[in-house]
């Protein structure tokens, strides 16, 4: 509130005219402005005053540019928490498909040769959201290495039945991703690992970061 209207409005707060809302204006602008203060407390000093009213509209536009600076600042209040959840919501959204690969455990994954030579592997880590795949020899062995993956997405939706099948070069479990690999496959491998670096890597490299897969089956 600026001072020119809390001149006005001083001399009703001394004689207890003004209405609540003022009354508290005044006494908060008073106690940061030195001027106002000092000009108050000659008011309410032994001297007679002389008491100008101010315009009868005075108070009413006081009370009207306070019930303005209030809404603004609502207004504002409500705007900042709509960025704030809007900001929240797509962070969680674009972290709700991230990746994460599951981490190899006993029993995790199975696999068995069927009489037609197809090869079938079965997850039992409850949900995934897809799986990754490349075939690369390794020990003179034609091997493939898979690595399942989750995201917060798929650890809310039902566990899928977890089925895929190695034959005819290719792996696919019909839903999510099918990879090409060798017709002829030796050995199948869990690995956890960077599948867009994994099969580019030098023979040595390669057989350096394959050390921790698990074997999951053979001929």
């Amino acid at each position: 509130m600026k001072c020119e209207i809390i001149h006005d409005l001083l001399p009703l707060y001394c004689d207890g005219l003004c209405n609540e809302a003022s009354r508290q204006e005044i006494e908060a602008h008073v106690a940061q402005c030195k001027e106002c203060r000092t000009l108050l407390s000659e008011m309410k000093g032994d001297a007679p005053i002389s008491v100008i009213a101010p315009e009868p509209e005075t108070e009413a536009r006081v009370l009207r540019g306070v019930k303005k600076k209030f809404s603004r600042g609502r207004r504002r209040a409500v705007l900042l928490t709509v960025v704030i959840m809007l900001i929240f919501s797509v962070v969680l959204t674009g972290a709700a498909d991230v990746p994460r690969p599951v981490p190899y455990s006993d029993g995790l994954v199975t696999a068995e040769l069927a009489v037609d030579e197809v090869i079938d592997l079965y997850y039992h880590g409850g949900s995934y959201s897809s799986f990754y795949s490349f075939s690369r020899e390794i020990g003179g062995r034609n091997a493939v290495f898979l690595c399942f993956d989750r995201t917060l997405r798929s650890d809310v939706m039902p566990d899928r039945e977890g089925h895929l099948c190695i034959g005819n070069g290719l792996l696919t479990d019909f839903e999510t991703a099918t990879y090409q690999v060798d017709r002829r496959v030796d050995a199948v491998y869990y690995l956890v690992g960077d599948y867009l670096q994994l099969p580019g890597l030098a023979q040595d490299e390669f057989e350096q970061a394959a050390a921790e897969a698990i074997l999951l089956w053979e001929r």
